[in-house]
């Protein structure tokens, strides 16, 4: 069965597309299958000279298709790339999903909007993105981590995504021949959505355990 991982949230521009491609880019490149699926209306399929399948989960009976499908696929990654400013979407995708992650950039209102989809979306986690790579303003910045920390813990990945300069390149018409940069963030994304997979994985079978237990 394929690893579904549906990257959401309410607020438009906190590199939900980004975020998925670099995932599907880091898994080829770490030699693991992956899917790119797009469900945002308003974009077009870009799936000519990429390394990963991409996907036209627009429509919803043939995203459900795309999904039940997954279920019979041995190993590798569907990664869906959710959109913005479609909260009922993003709380069914989240029940249908075995990881929802809620990437978020460094700014008030992007922590404000990530923190009330973490709400909405209890079992979700939220991945700082975009992050500076200047130390200055990464000091600023960690605030913002540890402020959603101590709000929601054991929910806010500490591993933040870098900005990427090559954004243009990884959502072009082609990824034939990726640069360093894409390369190395790509790698960079998939190796925090590893780890965080397995450690959501582990907590979600000790509650369970827990659950059964008190029963």
């Amino acid at each position: 069965m394929s690893s579904i991982v549906y990257v959401g949230g309410q607020k438009g521009g906190t590199t939900k597309t980004t975020t998925s491609h670099l995932m599907c880019l880091g898994a080829i490149l770490r030699k693991q299958p992956a899917a790119y699926v797009l469900t945002d209306p308003h974009r077009r399929v870009k799936a000519d000279g990429r390394p990963y399948g991409v996907l036209d989960g627009r429509d919803g009976n043939v995203l459900a298709q795309i999904i039940t499908a997954s279920q019979s696929t041995k190993n590798g990654w569907l990664i869906v790339d959710g959109g913005g400013n479609r909260p009922a979407f993003d709380q069914a995708m989240a029940e249908q999903a075995h990881l929802t992650i809620l990437p978020f950039r460094a700014s008030e209102e992007d922590l404000e909007a990530v923190a009330r989809d973490l709400e909405t979306m209890p079992d979700s986690i939220a991945l700082p993105s975009a992050w500076s790579t200047n130390k200055h303003a990464q000091e600023a910045a960690q605030r913002l981590i540890d402020a959603l920390k101590q709000a929601f813990p054991g929910r806010v990945i500490d591993r933040p995504v870098w900005f990427v300069n090559s954004t243009a390149e990884l959502l072009g018409a082609s990824l034939e021949s990726p640069s360093t940069t894409v390369r190395n963030a790509a790698r960079h994304t998939f190796d925090i959505l590893i780890s965080s997979f397995s450690l959501h994985a582990a907590k979600r079978a000790e509650d369970e355990s827990s659950t059964v237990g008190a029963a």
